[in-house]
């Protein structure tokens, strides 16, 4: 640890006085002039003259083009030298020698140094300078012939928002990932390869302390460790760069790192350090010895340079499949935060697939952690995380679950958007019918096959995974019942989303949502009711109060069960294509509590599929037959996109009616006997 938090303030002061000398040697704009050697003083003074005539500068265009800079010379005589031996002892950037002396000049020779970036760019800039001086002079000689000749008159103008990125935003994304890395590899191999080695593992074991909390306690001293080698790491870069004056070179002159930024960038060093540290721990945690441990991270630390160097690439930017690109994702969020260019929705998408990640992995590690994988004695490998277990369990557990929820959100993120696209191209040539069913098709194959998949892989049985009990038939009233007054207060939830701007849909979007819905008037209600209510209550019930219920409920209080899939709930109802739809979270949220609730008095899927049907055909009618509502009361003749006062009380009041049914019918069952049946 001291040599992880020495080393950065020893090498990166080395580190950033090489750079400021590549980037001097580079021809980048400095203070310094560039020096040009000559014979004679009087060489000097008329060489000096032609550089600083006006004439010889580049026309406006020309110079606003190249970034209005006009680059400084400074005429010498070396002493007790020619001027090309001064220049091959590197005293001079360029050596300019005249063949006929200064006085009748036809031929003036420039010479520079191989392989010095600085004398090849004085050597360019001092050519085009003396070009330009004699192109003025020729132009004037030829209005004096023809007063009426004019030359192209050259106008440069630029449209669009500039761009803020800068060489520093590309630099800091590389090195978060090469410093987090790097702080958590031996923290990690030490904590479980490396107890294991000294024979410390079967004393922890036997600890009277559960096996999830030992390694829970691993895992923050090792994202500990990472976040705090890389902090030091990036202070130090820091300091020594504004000390050094690299700040100004590679960010701008005017570019300063505000409090905000910096709070972002620690932001994503704990994000950075939360995935490396799950991902490390997975890694070593059957590792049989410390040497073992390192064969298998110097691969990961050197497939992880590879989306790091993604970032200094034009043209790579936070959309589409990279936004839940594993690692390459939040590297791109770094580049565009320090740019200034990060967008809300996709970094809300990286950060969120990269918790997923982190979890996934981090149950990779809790299933190895304390198995026998971790024995001395033990031979497994990693391949045995691929093999199905030898005889069936009734639920997947916790990291089975966060595996499979890792996979659903890019897994959903990309065929939607895919398929979005590829309905873009073929809206003209498909039916809205068809559009409708090839979406609900989508669902299907992330939110029901992966699932599914998972089962089958871990030998779970259906009947209780997926909770397949039956329910006492008075929960199917209360269900509809349920149904009938949840829609208000999902409504409500968006009204309020839009009044305190919450609501993230422009006017355009809101005019196609509109669109969309008059073209829904053509589709049959059956298509309607089979793909918009029937598909999602059937598939998102099974996913999320089947699979994950069942998988959450066996380590947390049924309260927190209730939370935790609720909230998954939301978040996957936020994420509508490329389209991130704040303001479904909470109504939505609300809706999975309620089902939540249902499936743990209840213990079976079946009642909460039913409400769920009835709340989104209920929804999808009213949108469709909007029109012919007005008799309610419904129209917002006010402006008042909310619920009139004595419909809400009405929904109110169905709303407790049916959790009394509910709880009624349920009265003389615990959950535990129901899951059990």
């Amino acid at each position: 640890m001291l040599t992880l938090v020495m080393m950065p303030l020893l090498v990166y002061p080395l580190l950033s006085m090489a750079l400021n000398r590549f980037l001097l040697s580079s021809g980048m704009p400095a203070e310094q002039a560039f020096l040009v050697g000559v014979s004679s003083p009087a060489e000097r003074d008329f060489l000096q003259a032609l550089i600083e005539d006006p004439r010889s500068a580049p026309p406006e265009p020309i110079l606003k083009v190249n970034g209005g800079q006009l680059a400084q010379f400074k005429v010498v005589v070396p002493e007790e030298m020619s001027a090309e031996d001064a220049l091959s002892q590197n005293r001079l950037d360029i050596a300019v020698k005249f063949q006929n002396g200064p006085d009748s000049v036809h031929s003036v020779e420039i010479v520079s140094y191989n392989n010095d970036q600085a004398s090849s760019t004085a050597q360019r800039i001092l050519t085009e300078r003396l070009q330009w001086l004699q192109l003025a002079e020729t132009m004037k000689i030829a209005q004096r012939i023809d007063p009426n000749y004019r030359a192209i008159d050259l106008r440069i103008r630029s449209i669009g928002e500039k761009a803020s990125g800068s060489i520093l935003g590309t630099v800091i994304p590389l090195v978060l990932v090469l410093m987090t890395i790097t702080g958590a590899v031996y923290p990690a191999i030490d904590l479980t390869a490396g107890e294991r080695e000294r024979g410390t593992m079967e004393a922890l074991m036997a600890s009277p302390v559960p096996r999830w909390w030992v390694l829970l306690a691993k895992y923050l001293a090792v994202v500990s460790v990472a976040f705090l080698t890389a902090m030091a790491n990036l202070l130090a870069m820091f300091v020594t760069m504004k000390v050094t004056g690299l700040v100004s070179m590679l960010a701008g002159e005017d570019s300063a790192i505000g409090l905000l930024q910096i709070l972002q960038i620690l932001g994503l060093l704990m994000l950075f350090s939360c995935f490396f540290s799950a991902l490390l721990l997975s890694l070593t945690s059957f590792a049989k010895s410390f040497k073992e441990a390192q064969a298998y991270l110097i691969p990961v630390m050197l497939l992880s340079l590879g989306p790091a160097m993604l970032s200094l690439m034009p043209g790579v930017n936070l959309e589409g499949p990279l936004a839940v690109a594993p690692l390459l994702n939040i590297v791109l969020l770094a580049r565009d935060i320090l740019s200034g260019s990060a967008s809300t929705a996709g970094a809300l998408i990286a950060v969120t697939s990269t918790l997923f990640y982190a979890a996934a992995t981090l149950g990779i590690a809790a299933k190895l952690f304390g198995s026998d994988a971790v024995e001395r004695t033990s031979q497994k490998s990693f391949g045995s995380l691929l093999q199905r277990p030898e005889s069936m369990t009734n639920h997947p557990s916790v990291s089975q679950a966060g595996l499979v929820v890792a996979l659903l959100l890019p897994a959903s993120f990309l065929i939607s958007n895919g398929l979005m696209q590829w309905l873009r191209v073929l809206s003209e040539s498909i039916s809205i019918s068809s559009q409708l069913l090839l979406n609900a098709l989508s669902l299907i194959l992330v939110f029901g096959l992966i699932p599914l998949i998972a089962t089958i892989i871990g030998k779970h049985r259906f009947r209780s995974t997926y909770r397949f009990a039956k329910p006492p038939m008075a929960s199917f009233l209360g269900a509809i019942v349920l149904a009938g007054g949840a829609w208000a207060f999902a409504h409500e939830a968006l009204a309020l989303a839009d009044q305190f701007g919450i609501a993230l849909l422009s006017d355009d979007q809101i005019e196609r949502t509109r669109s969309l819905l008059d073209k829904w008037k053509t589709v049959p209600p059956w298509i309607l009711l089979l793909t918009m209510a029937a598909t999602p209550a059937l598939i998102e019930e099974l996913c999320f109060r089947g699979y994950l219920f069942s998988a959450f409920s066996a380590v947390l209080r049924p309260w927190q069960t209730i939370v935790v899939t609720a909230v998954l709930f939301g978040l996957f109802h936020v994420f509508v294509g490329s389209t991130l739809l704040v303001e479904r979270f909470l109504p939505t949220m609300l809706l999975g509590l309620l089902l939540g609730w249902v499936a743990y008095r209840t213990g079976s899927v079946w009642p909460g599929v039913l409400l769920h049907f009835v709340h989104n055909g209920m929804l999808e009618m009213a949108a469709r037959y909007h029109e012919r509502l007005d008799f309610l009361g419904l129209s917002d003749a006010d402006g008042s996109k909310h619920l009139p006062p004595a419909w809400i009380a009405i929904s109110a009041i169905l709303v407790l009616v049916g959790l009394s049914i509910v709880a009624w019918s349920t009265r003389s069952k615990t959950v535990v006997n129901q899951a059990s049946t």
